[in-house]
């Protein structure tokens, strides 16, 4: 099985924005020079949080989606840590209403773990608010899952 990334289209871009000025208002810190120059310690720790912070959203932003692969499916969020759950611990794959966006319904594919009746996990990246176009991406979930090598 080779590997699919799924990434979120609208959400990357804005992201990627936001953190890019957000890194460029801590550049702005250090170009007068002044701040430096005249050792104002608050203003150097500023531009460098200011810094270090927009970089790393920039990177987290990039790597948002669900990747899915032999081994299972990881869930890779802007927030948290990576949620990666192998194919053995996934009971089933439903569609599912997840959210309500603007008043629509946001519909996802959800694995249902057989380790707990009650463990879900919603793939909000994969999310549509088609539930034919949500249905479509269960069944090819549900495909990968019989085709994945049992371990």
């Amino acid at each position: 099985m080779s590997r699919i990334v799924i990434r979120p289209r609208i959400q990357i871009p804005v992201l990627v924005v936001i953190f890019t000025l957000w890194t460029l208002l801590g550049t702005t810190y250090f170009t007068p020079g002044d701040v430096v120059a005249e050792r104002d310690w608050f203003g150097i720790v500023l531009g460098c949080v200011l810094l270090t912070s927009g970089v790393a959203g920039i990177w987290r932003a990039l790597r948002l989606g669900v990747v899915i692969d032999a081994g299972g499916v990881r869930v890779r969020r802007f927030d948290s840590r990576d949620k990666f759950t192998p194919w053995s611990a996934i009971q089933s794959v439903d569609c599912s209403q997840i959210d309500v966006r603007g008043g629509l319904p946001l519909y996802a594919p959800v694995l249902r773990l057989s380790d707990d009746s009650d463990a879900v996990i919603p793939l909000s990246a994969l999310g549509s608010y088609s539930r034919q176009g949500a249905e479509r991406k269960v069944e090819q979930l549900q495909r990968l899952k019989r085709d994945a090598p049992s371990s």
